[in-house]
């Protein structure tokens, strides 16, 4: 068995390689003038692992070219970030739904998809080869020794948020609308009363930062004493990160399945356990 780190992955290839006591290989990956991508990788062998997230275009035809390159040996591709996951349906007429075309392009090749906390169980759905890795608990944990409260930005990631919490060992929620009258809505936790205490805003994905921001500033007007974010896909689009510092967020830390600077919980070895079984 042989690693191969794709160009949006390369920390986290690395981690899985040293995990599997195997060889990272080398690989090329170029642009030509008219702006096609190349893939060049040496000493593939009988079973190879490619690791590479989705972040981009240019991200998912350097994973096709990646899987073409090592087309004549077993191949698992590790999609830290499945990208294109959020058109799992057609919600229109004529509408392309657009991870089943990546579903069936990645498993066109690859002998088996190992990916992390997909937008939704509709998106998985379309997947054949799929095994997918819960990452909320290694938030949670990250969280364990400290007094926080966890709240989901609303109720559709409340199951998540449950999650990560019982890892943590600590209470949690999801930010409630509610309709005041005809002309105000007002967003506060649904139970829990967060006045004074330490607030843990918990979220799958962290993209443009917008919901995030909105449920901090509700949560700091309900007298919590501090706000920080936690996510397992720090996407980050938009100067998000930005964002979310200047609405008075303390900290924001997600997982290595997109690599940023606030990537300080890694997946690796949930990775390569499943790997070596």
């Amino acid at each position: 068995m042989k690693v191969v780190a794709g160009p949006s992955s390369p920390l986290l290839a690395k981690r899985v390689a040293d995990l599997l006591n195997v060889q990272l290989l080398n690989a090329t990956f170029r642009r030509f003038p008219d702006g096609e991508l190349y893939v060049k990788i040496e000493g593939l062998e009988d079973e190879t692992v490619i690791v590479q997230s989705i972040n981009s275009n240019d991200d998912l035809v350097y994973l096709l070219l990646m899987l073409d390159a090592a087309s004549n040996t077993e191949i698992t591709a590790v999609i830290p970030y499945m990208g294109y996951s959020r058109q799992d349906r057609a919600f229109k007429e004529g509408e392309a739904v657009s991870i089943r075309a990546v579903a069936r392009l990645i498993e066109s090749y690859a002998d088996k998809v190992i990916s992390v906390n997909l937008h939704s169980r509709e998106a998985a759905s379309h997947f054949k080869k799929l095994v997918e890795i819960d990452a909320m608990p290694l938030v949670g944990k990250h969280f364990a020794d400290k007094d926080v409260v966890m709240i989901s930005p609303d109720e559709g990631s409340y199951e998540r948020v449950k999650v990560a919490a019982k890892a943590a060992g600590c209470f949690f929620d999801y930010m409630e609308k509610r309709r005041v009258d005809a002309d105000k809505v007002e967003i506060s936790p649904k139970e829990v009363d967060v006045s004074g205490k330490e607030v843990v805003i918990v979220d799958d994905i962290i993209s443009t930062g917008s919901t995030v921001v909105e449920a901090a500033k509700m949560l700091m007007d309900s007298g919590a004493s501090e706000v920080r974010a936690a996510c397992v896909h720090a996407v980050l689009a938009s100067y998000a990160l930005n964002k979310l510092f200047s609405s008075g967020i303390q900290e924001v830390i997600a997982t290595d399945t997109v690599e940023r600077q606030i990537s300080v919980i890694s997946v690796a070895e949930e990775i390569a356990q499943l790997i070596s079984r």
